[in-house]
């Protein structure tokens, strides 16, 4: 009994290699259809989603790696010769807490991604809507991109610290207002 456990395990371990081969396959032909440009040799890998295709520029070269998750509404480029570690996010665009509920409305906004050629982003990195990582730079494990990094940087995960502050009295009058958003911001009926 133990040899067939051990034959059909490896049989369905096989098996299942060669499904996801087929699927990162599948899902790759389908990018490069439906993406605004899609280079030769980008190989993204099993697992991972994207959104907004046709506002993504992805050029030469480019891997990306299993469980990224990129929003790309809000126009996303890519430089050539650039890779991607595991579990990356990048967002193009925010929910809007300027809007009309609390603690953001239903609407968003948009702000294009510009990563330039030879960029190497490592595991678990988030980079936000606007952001602009320049030529040549390294983005170290944990990190959170906001804003431009400079040609050929290095970057860590830094403490956190504050962005910006929000507008107190359009966020006061909105919690006087009792004015809340519920699920993906859908204003909640008073």
């Amino acid at each position: 009994m133990g040899f067939i456990a051990i034959l059909l395990g490896n049989m369905l371990h096989k098996w299942g290699k060669l499904r996801e081969l087929l699927v990162e396959r599948y899902l790759n032909h389908y990018y490069s259809q439906k993406m605004g440009k899609m280079g030769k040799g980008v190989r993204i890998l099993k697992r991972s989603r994207i959104t907004g295709l046709d506002k993504i520029v992805i050029e030469d070269n480019v891997t990306i790696a299993d469980n990224v998750f990129i929003r790309g509404e809000g126009g996303l480029y890519i430089g050539p010769n650039c890779h991607f570690s595991r579990n990356v996010v990048i967002y193009t665009h925010n929910h809007n807490y300027e809007g009309a509920a609390l603690p953001y409305d239903n609407t968003f906004r948009y702000r294009k991604v510009t990563i330039e050629k030879n960029v190497w982003v490592g595991i678990n990195v988030t980079i936000l809507p606007g952001a602009h990582i320049k030529e040549g730079s390294i983005i170290g494990a944990g990190s959170v991109v906001a804003g431009v990094v400079e040609p050929l940087s290095i970057m860590g995960a830094p403490l956190v610290k504050p962005l910006k502050y929000r507008d107190k009295e359009h966020y006061e009058r909105l919690d006087r207002e009792k004015k809340y958003g519920g699920p993906n911001g859908v204003p909640l009926e008073s």
